[in-house]
């Protein structure tokens, strides 16, 4: 019938090898979170060049570049003046920035970069149960920025007066810095109880982003949302400290005052 019935030797050494060889792959997976320069990206391949395209403004790509740097990855940083950005919509993927080129080819949308970012600089764990601790604080500063976002939109709006813009960010803000930010804030202290980062010993994607939320409420640039707004948190404000001291992320945040 071309049909083969194993004996119960053979199905016991097929078993062996068939769980032998999940636990290789896991072990795998577990020796590149724990050794990451000491084993292979599992078919990751290095590009040669990376370019990330953004305009001259931290925004939604800074978080990139700090994962870039933190781990140690060379890239081209492009700045684009807003008076460029017309001529060059239409060459982007989907009219839009921040673009990161690699080794020729476009891609868009910043969260993909930043997944793709902390891959390279093994700032992302490959273990899902870390991975997921990891995407649960990103998340947590996305929800913190969307809390700021409205206000920034209110004073874009054109269809207000400039007294009424202003009226309506200074009530705005003062919400933010009552309520939403301290509200945030406290929720990533506690994620820094008994933690060096926010998902565990080691930095990740997730400090990367929430060090640029940091940087931007702390900068002054913020109408209405005093600088000192981060530091009743005095973890929060450690871990901010401690990763604008890394020798690149500082050399970086020396060439911006420059």
């Amino acid at each position: 019938s071309g049909v083969r019935v194993l004996s119960p030797q053979h199905t016991k050494m097929a078993l062996h090898f068939l769980v032998g060889a999940v636990a290789g792959a896991a072990g795998a997976v577990v020796a590149a979170d724990v050794y990451p320069d000491l084993v292979p990206s599992l078919g990751l391949t290095k590009p040669k060049q990376i370019e990330l395209t953004y305009f001259d403004i931290s925004g939604v790509a800074e978080k990139i570049r700090m994962t870039l740097l933190m781990g140690g990855v060379p890239f081209k940083d492009t700045r684009v003046q807003f008076s460029e950005w017309a001529a060059m919509k239409s060459t982007t993927p989907f009219g839009q920035l921040p673009l990161m080129t690699v080794d020729g080819k476009q891609y868009a949308q910043s969260g993909a970069m930043l997944q793709f970012a902390g891959k390279l600089s093994g700032l992302l764990p490959k273990d899902p149960y870390k991975a997921l601790r990891v995407d649960e604080a990103v998340g947590l500063d996305e929800d913190l920025r969307g809390k700021i976002r409205p206000s920034i939109y209110v004073g874009m709006d054109k269809t207000l007066s400039d007294r009424v813009k202003q009226a309506k960010v200074k009530e705005m803000r003062a919400e933010l810095t009552a309520v939403h930010i301290p509200f945030y804030l406290g929720h990533f202290e506690k994620m820094l109880e008994g933690s060096e980062y926010l998902a565990g010993d080691k930095p990740t994607i997730a400090d990367a982003q929430l060090l640029t939320t940091l940087r931007w409420l702390s900068s002054g640039n913020l109408d209405h949302i005093p600088a000192e707004c981060v530091d009743g948190f005095p973890k929060v404000k450690a871990l901010k400290e401690k990763m604008e001291a890394e020798p690149a992320v500082a050399a970086y945040i020396e060439s911006l005052r420059k």
